[in-house]
């Protein structure tokens, strides 16, 4: 009984990084949010049952900004354990590059504002956590060796 408590206590998360030249998109959730209100992060967002975690990253982002995107590149992952409702939970973000076209960003009701924010103006955004920091460096990396794997 108690492995299927833990089972029942896990859960996975989609984070997409993504670029619009040298900028990376943050969101900025709602003061209402129960989870992380006010706070900037990328967009993210949990798997539904049995849905591929590629799909996740997909259905969230259209979800949250409007946007179409298509993860291309794995960042890695991360585990957080926390108290949910009283009961201990597992966290799993499932970092991604993420690619989209030209669209203009449309925010759902779960955020209050967006920026394209310049890679050397993170500093300025103090509340990022270190798993977002850490997988935007993970997408300007992978990134870059994309752009000189492209290079003749």
């Amino acid at each position: 009984m108690r492995r299927l408590l833990i089972d029942l206590a896990s859960r996975a998360v989609a984070r997409a990084v993504i670029f619009r030249a040298d900028r990376v998109l943050l969101l900025r959730r709602a003061s209402d949010q129960r989870i992380a209100p006010d706070a900037w992060q990328c967009p993210a967002g949990k798997q539904e049952p049995g849905e591929p975690i590629e799909e996740t990253l997909v259905r969230e982002v259209r979800e949250e900004t409007g946007l179409v995107v298509r993860a291309s590149v794995p960042l890695g992952t991360t585990s957080t354990a926390v108290e949910t409702d009283g009961v201990p939970t597992t966290w799993t973000q499932f970092d991604f590059l993420a690619e989209t076209s030209g669209a203009e960003v449309v925010l759902s009701d779960e955020h209050r504002d967006f920026r394209w924010v310049a890679l050397t103006e993170l500093e300025r955004f103090a509340e990022l956590s270190p798993q977002v920091r850490t997988a935007i460096c993970r997408g300007v990396a992978a990134r870059d060796a994309q752009i000189q794997s492209s290079q003749p």
